[in-house]
Formats: C-alpha cells, sequence, structure tokens
C-alpha cells in the first residue's frame, strides 16, 4: 500500500507540474533532462545493487506515465484552432487528423482514396477557410499542390508541409503563399502509427511569422514530440544519411536475400539479435509502400552523391572478399573504427538496451 500511495503522490505532482509548464509554454519531454535523471538513477541503483534492467523497466514506466498525464493536463489548456489537412486521407496526414480531432481541434480534411477518387472538398477551398493548412501529400507532389494551395490561404493562417525533404518545399511555400501568411516546415522523423507522439521527433524548419510557427510547433509539442529546429539545408543534408544511405542499404539487404531465395524464418532458429533486428527492419520496409521509399531516395538533393560513396564503399569491401583480401578488410575497418572512436560508449550503450529487449522478448 505504501508503494502506491507515494505512486499516487507521485502522479498529483506531475499534473501539477503539467499546469505550470502549460502556463510558461514549456514542452511536456525534455529527452536531455529525462536522460541525465535516468542516468543518475543507474548510478544510485548500482549503489544499491540493483541491476540497470530493474531501473529502466521501472522508470521507464514511470516516466512514460508521467509524460502521459502531463500531455492530459496540458491537452486541456491548449489554444483550439481550425486545421485543414491536405493529404488527410492516408500516411501521415490521416495520423494527424486523427490525433487532432481528438483533441478537440476542428479538422477538415481533403485527399483520394487508393483508387484515386476525391475524398473531402477541393484542396484550394480546405486552404482558404482555416487557421493552419497543413500539406501531407506524397513528396513528387508536395511543390506543385503548394504552389496550387498556397495563394488562397487567408490572412493570419499558417501553412506547414510533413515532407521529408524541406529545402523545395519551404521554398515554395515562401513563395506562393501571401505575405501574410506564416509559413514552417516541418518533418514528422516517425511513421505514422500510435495514439500520440511520444518521444518522438519532429524537425521545424522557420519559414516567417512568429505566431504560426509557435502555433504549429505547440500543436506537436502537446501530444508529446521533441522539437529540433534546423534550416532547410541542414535538414535535408541530415536526411541524405539518416534516411537515404540507411534505407539504400535496408533495400539492398532486402533484394539480396530475395535473390538468394533465402529460408528467413529457418535463418530465424539459428539467428543473433543483431540479426534478428537487421531482418525485422528489412521486413518493417517491405511492408510499406514503394512509391514513399522511392521518393525518399530521388528526391533529397544530397542524395545520389551519397547513394554513389555508398556504391563505391560496398565495391571496396566485395573486391576484398572475393579476393581473401584479409588485410584490405582489417585496415579499413580499423580507419572507421578510429572514425567512431568517440562513439563507442555511446553504441554500446544504445546497442545493449536494444539487443537486450529483442532477447527477452524473442
Amino acid at each position: 500500500m505504501q508503494i502506491l500511495s507515494s505512486l499516487a503522490e507521485r502522479m498529483r505532482l506531475i499534473r501539477e507540474v503539467a499546469a505550470l509548464k502549460a502556463k510558461s509554454g514549456l514542452p511536456v519531454f525534455d529527452r536531455e533532462r529525462e536522460g541525465a535523471h535516468m542516468s543518475d538513477l543507474h548510478a544510485r541503483a548500482a549503489e544499491a545493487g540493483l541491476s540497470a534492467e530493474i531501473v529502466r523497466d521501472v522508470f521507464g514506466t514511470l516516466f512514460a506515465a508521467s509524460r502521459g498525464a502531463q500531455r492530459e493536463k496540458m491537452m486541456a489548456q491548449r489554444e483550439r484552432f481550425s486545421i485543414g489537412i491536405i493529404g488527410g486521407t492516408a500516411g501521415m496526414g490521416a495520423f494527424l487528423a486523427r490525433l487532432f480531432s481528438a483533441a478537440g481541434h476542428a479538422v477538415e480534411t481533403t485527399g483520394l482514396t487508393q483508387n484515386g477518387e476525391r475524398v473531402g472538398a477541393r484542396s484550394t477551398e480546405v486552404a482558404s477557410r482555416h487557421d493552419i493548412v497543413i500539406v501531407a501529400v506524397p513528396i513528387a507532389v508536395t511543390v506543385r499542390v503548394i504552389e496550387e494551395v498556397a495563394p488562397h490561404m487567408r490572412e493570419g493562417s499558417c501553412l506547414c508541409d510533413v515532407t521529408s525533404v524541406k529545402c523545395a518545399p519551404v521554398e515554395a511555400m515562401l513563395r506562393a503563399a501571401p505575405p501574410t501568411v506564416d509559413v514552417v516546415g516541418t518533418h514528422p522523423i516517425f511513421g505514422p502509427s500510435g495514439d500520440d507522439m511520444d518521444r518522438q521527433k519532429v524537425v521545424f524548419c522557420a519559414g516567417r511569422g512568429e505566431r504560426g510557427r509557435a502555433r504549429v510547433r505547440g500543436l506537436f509539442e502537446a501530444f508529446g514530440a521533441e522539437i529540433l529546429e534546423t534550416s532547410p539545408e541542414e535538414h535535408d543534408a541530415q536526411m541524405a544519411l539518416i534516411q537515404v544511405l540507411v534505407h539504400e542499404k535496408t533495400m539492398v539487404l532486402g533484394s539480396v536475400l530475395q535473390r538468394l531465395k533465402a529460408d528467413l524464418p529457418r535463418s530465424l532458429h539459428f539467428a543473433s539479435p543483431i540479426y534478428r533486428t537487421e531482418l525485422a527492419m528489412i521486413g518493417r520496409m517491405y511492408s510499406q509502400n514503394a512509391e514513399l521509399y522511392a521518393d525518399i531516395l530521388t528526391s533529397n538533393p544530397d542524395g545520389s552523391r551519397i547513394s554513389h560513396l555508398f556504391e563505391q564503399e560496398a565495391g571496396h569491401f566485395a573486391r576484398a572478399v572475393a579476393m581473401g583480401d584479409r588485410e584490405t578488410i582489417v585496415k579499413r575497418f580499423r580507419e572507421v573504427q578510429e572514425f567512431m572512436a568517440e562513439f563507442a560508449a555511446w553504441a554500446k550503450k544504445e546497442s545493449d538496451a536494444l539487443l537486450y529487449e529483442i532477447v527477452r522478448h524473442a
């Protein structure tokens, strides 16, 4: 009973903190502060003879409950405004529409069905009548849709997008929208699933106008997102690493498995946790939309250069393997090892936690 009473008191205090955060405009989630708190708990647990896994499980659950309670409290105090989502019938657009509607915002969506039939009003009509208008269409048509709807935005409203490239969409919004319309580029760096954005990152690229930027930022933060502000140029350069390089690598691995006609279920009987993780990510990618990944790889302005380097390095290792050239592999490995040295402690801690969860739930 003492533990239950302590938990109840903790949640009461959390709701008071949430009320103060809402008044001050502070976000629910602070990754640096939460990480420091968990590190301190790990150190105390070690002194008390407790394993890090127990601390991570128990306090991870408590932290999640705390964030949930804060979001609930802060949501009730947030400003309400109308939101139009162009492309709100599928993917990220549909995900945002569901979340924002549930939070009490007036949301209007328009988009296409899988058969290409329009659902909702014309895009220009939706753009003309809402406080915030979000463009959530495929990358390949984003600029064209922005150019079509932006001139119809009303004074004092805000136009934003959720595309995984930022230079071209932000430039198009600034060029096509009236000067009285605020502009912000956003990129939720997660898939459209779940009930909120707890601990998820959303990149913000400011275009113009403080009111619209603050509204959109507050909207995402109210659902637990962590906002990372940067320029469109830096965003696209980073996404060339995070998306183009990693997705192309995953595509290549899947393609090799397909050409080998690999018995994937049988391979899992022999699998290490690392292989299980890699295979899960390959399967996850190939369960999704081919056009989405093709757009990600071909729309990033820095994607071609990154892809070329990937091809070169893969070729170097392939030739060394074919020739049995052990020394070349060791030499290149040690060069990369030196480059990665400062990240070694972080990498081990991060991968240990991931592999622990894989083993525990396998």
